[in-house]
C-alpha cells in the first residue's frame, strides 16, 4: 500500500504567541477582579468617599472637596480626640450627612463666652477657626456624646444649633482629602 505521506501540521509561531496571549489576558482580567472586589470590599466595610457639600468647614475644607472617611465605632470607651474632624448623621434629619469637627468630649462643661470656647473654664486654642463666636451659652456634654462645631464658626449649624451629638450617630473621621488635586493629603487635627 502507498499510502501518500501527509505532514504534521505544526504550530506557527504566531498561534504559541496568540495562546501565551490569551493566558495573560486571562491572569490580568482575574487579578483585576480580585483587586477591584478588595477595593469594594475596603469602602463597603472601613472607608466611607464623601464630598463638602458647605462652607461650614473653611477654610480646613472648602466647599467641593471630596474626602475619605475611615469608618470608627466610636463608644464611652473608644472616644475621637478633641480636634478630629467626624462625619454623622444629621442629630435633627436624621438623613443628611455633616463634617464637624470635636470641641467637646463626654463628661465635660463647655461655654462659650466673649468669643472663646472654654472647656471645664480652661479656654481652648483654635488657630483653625474662621469667624468670630458669638456667646450661645454652656453645656454640660452627656457621657454618650461629643460637642461639634465648623471651623467657619458664623455660618455653621453645628452643636449649638442641635446639641451634643451622641456617639452612635458618628460613622467614622475624615482622614484624607483627595480633590481637588492641588489640595490632596492627609487630613490632620
Amino acid at each position: 500500500m502507498n499510502e501518500e505521506m501527509q505532514p504534521v501540521p505544526q504550530e506557527s509561531w504566531l498561534t504559541k504567541k496568540r495562546g501565551v496571549r490569551d493566558v495573560w489576558f486571562w491572569v490580568f482580567l482575574v487579578l483585576l477582579l480580585v483587586f477591584g472586589f478588595e477595593v469594594w470590599l475596603l469602602f463597603k466595610f472601613m472607608f466611607v468617599a464623601t464630598m463638602i457639600g458647605s462652607s461650614s468647614m473653611e477654610p480646613t475644607l472648602e466647599k467641593g472637596d471630596a474626602v475619605i472617611v475611615r469608618r470608627i465605632r466610636f463608644t464611652p470607651d473608644n472616644l475621637p480626640n478633641r480636634g478630629d474632624l467626624v462625619f454623622f448623621r444629621d442629630p435633627i434629619t436624621k438623613k443628611d450627612w455633616l463634617v464637624k469637627r470635636v470641641i467637646g468630649l463626654p463628661g465635660e462643661t463647655l461655654i462659650i463666652w466673649a468669643g472663646r470656647v472654654y472647656i471645664n473654664g480652661v479656654p481652648l486654642d483654635e488657630p483653625y477657626v474662621n469667624g468670630i463666636v458669638e456667646e450661645y451659652g454652656m453645656w454640660q456634654i452627656p457621657k454618650d456624646a461629643v460637642f461639634v462645631m465648623g471651623d467657619n464658626r458664623p455660618s455653621s449649624n453645628d452643636s449649638r444649633d442641635f446639641g451634643p451629638v451622641p456617639l452612635d450617630l458618628i460613622e467614622g473621621k475624615v482622614v484624607f482629602r483627595y480633590f481637588p488635586l492641588g489640595r490632596v493629603g492627609r487630613i490632620t487635627p
